[in-house]
């Protein structure tokens, strides 16, 4: 199993076409378990204090909005799940365990909350994919696999019942690196207790696509805070679904052509090599998007 978390499918799409092995060296390769836990158990803080956000709405909210009223019960009871994955984190950890952080979530209203429940959840799966190498101990193992089921049906629910999209993306869901992970996290943290003990990760600068693309689209990105000059080194965009990734030279206006066979929820990565999307090589990102499809597989737009 292991070659799976190392290695992705690579293919340089250019003039001509290859197929590459892709190294995933993080900078986080010497995890502890306890540190793994505790990474476990920021998300679960993070979910949890999104979650809670919920009595700013009421039912009516949710049916004002197109949405369905008993939308509020079954975030409920998400919410309920995160308590509970956090309190039962924190009594393996004992007082080794983290204290929540500060957050800033963007949901100004019911729409806007589904929409960024779904980034929550999209990170929560692919964090605990990414967890379970981390781990040697059998009964760890075993529960972060039964709360990576739980936040997969929580992420299948909002997007089949709610955005009436597919309760999939691919085949896997995408592995990506824990300073990855915590990049895109940090864009909702204010603040964090300077007693909290977490992984080595790197933070990186924030990749931002324009807020309605599809496959196929010449986009224009942006970093922030700003990238180095990059005087005439060549950087690349990743597009990493499941276990494979498509890579495509940035052109020097920050412009980029998105794959158009791109599906589902996608983690873009700017790096600076084409062969890896490793931390060392990460310049920027990633960056959340969804590619939604319908049941024949053709791409379609959804309004959340």
């Amino acid at each position: 199993m292991r070659a799976i978390f190392t290695s992705l499918a690579l293919v340089i799409l250019s003039s001509s076409v290859l197929s590459l092995p892709s190294e995933r060296r993080d900078s986080d390769s010497t995890l502890t378990e306890i540190q793994a836990l505790n990474f476990a158990l920021s998300l679960e803080h993070f979910q949890s204090y999104f979650y809670e956000r919920l009595h700013h709405y009421e039912p009516q909210d949710f049916s004002n909005a197109g949405l369905p009223p008993w939308s509020k019960g079954r975030y409920a009871q998400i919410y309920s799940h995160e308590l509970t994955h956090a309190q039962f984190l924190e009594n393996i950890l004992g007082d080794k365990a983290v204290q929540p952080c500060t957050y800033n979530f963007p949901d100004t209203d019911p729409i806007s909350f589904v929409k960024t429940s779904n980034i929550v959840e999209a990170i929560a799966s692919s964090t605990y994919t990414t967890l379970a190498k981390y781990l040697s101990d059998p009964d760890y193992i075993i529960s972060i696999s039964s709360i990576l089921s739980v936040e997969a049906k929580h992420s299948a629910w909002i997007n089949a019942d709610l955005r009436e999209g597919a309760a999939w993306s691919t085949a896997f869901d995408a592995p990506l690196s824990l300073s990855q992970l915590y990049t895109i996290m940090s864009g909702f943290i204010t603040s964090c207790p300077s007693s909290n003990s977490l992984p080595p990760v790197k933070i990186f600068p924030a990749l931002t696509f324009p807020s309605s693309v599809m496959p196929g689209q010449t986009v224009q990105v942006s970093f922030s805070p700003a990238a180095s000059k990059r005087d005439s080194q060549t950087l690349y965009a990743w597009f990493i679904s499941g276990f494979k990734a498509l890579v495509v030279p940035l052109n020097a206006d920050m412009t980029v052509t998105i794959p158009d066979t791109l599906q589902g929820f996608v983690f873009s990565v700017i790096t600076n090599s084409k062969e890896s999307v490793s931390d060392d090589a990460t310049v920027a990102g990633p960056a959340f998007l969804v590619f939604d499809y319908d049941y024949q597989g053709n791409d379609q737009s959804l309004p959340m």
